[in-house]
């Protein structure tokens, strides 16, 4: 979506980190312009996570941008990547909270 709105859903709902194989340029600057994660990772390694046995818990270190997937006996690690800006976006609190300490 190009508005915020699809953004907002997630964000209503306490979701505040979505991982996906790719995004809509649009949809991706509006997660990071709320101060929510856009995480890309390769159809490979998200069905890894998928394919884990009992509960999945998934740490993300935002500062490595590594996001660690644990289950049972069963711990994954990935790699992500993301420009300097959107990590600022998302460790302000989105734009509005980044505009207002910046300026």
């Amino acid at each position: 979506s190009s508005r915020e709105h699809a953004v907002w859903v997630l964000e209503a709902n306490d979701i505040n980190v979505v991982i996906a194989e790719s995004f809509a340029r649009i949809f991706r600057q509006n997660m990071f312009n709320c101060g929510m994660l856009a995480i890309e990772l390769p159809s490979e390694d998200i069905e890894s996570i998928l394919q884990m046995k009992g509960e999945v818990v998934i740490e993300i270190d935002l500062d490595k941008q590594k996001i660690k997937a644990k289950a049972q006996q069963d711990e994954k690690e990935f790699s992500f990547g993301m420009g300097s800006f959107e990590h600022e976006l998302v460790v302000s609190g989105g734009w509005l909270a980044y505009a207002d300490h910046r300026y």
